[in-house]
């Protein structure tokens, strides 16, 4: 959280960036959940690997490094703004953010909202509960209910990047 701070202060004192929302729509993004992709989602979404969909991984290289889903490309969480990794917010692509904990990739996503970026899905769980429970085994059944014994995809059929 104190990245997310740093990130809005250095950014409203730089006058680059002007905010887009009124604090009422900023607490209507945040109440809502449109903006949360459930990991069952993201499972099909992989597995049949649509091309309009990039998964964002906002932690820190050595943990993207160490794990990260398959496809998605590191954009540290201070420099999302960076000029280097700009062109992945600017695409037409549906953009599935996450960090290890599905709160910091929101703060993330309210930030890149309030500067007029759209497109902006948060991962349900971040990638703390992915790498748990998705990977290792899937808790949800046919109906989205929790079942720890069946595996909803099989994982050697997603590519990985390269």
């Amino acid at each position: 959280m104190l990245a997310v701070g740093l990130i809005f202060t250095s950014l409203q004192s730089s006058k680059k960036y002007k905010f887009d929302k009124k604090a009422v729509e900023l607490h209507k993004d945040l109440v809502e959940s449109a903006h949360f992709i459930d990991p069952a989602k993201a499972i099909e979404i992989l597995s049949n690997q649509k091309d309009n969909y990039l998964f964002i991984d906002l932690r820190n290289p050595r943990d993207f490094d160490n794990f990260h889903i398959d496809g998605a490309v590191n954009v540290p969480m201070p420099r999302i703004l960076d000029n280097e990794f700009i062109s992945y917010l600017k695409n037409d692509k549906i953009k599935v953010l996450y960090s290890n904990e599905s709160i910091e990739a929101d703060q993330i996503r309210l930030l890149l909202t309030q500067y007029g970026y759209s497109n902006l899905l948060v991962l349900q769980g971040g990638a703390n509960y992915w790498k748990e429970n998705m990977l290792s085994k899937n808790v949800f059944d046919e109906k989205g209910e929790y079942d720890d014994e069946k595996l909803k995809f099989d994982p050697s059929s997603i590519e990985a990047a390269e």
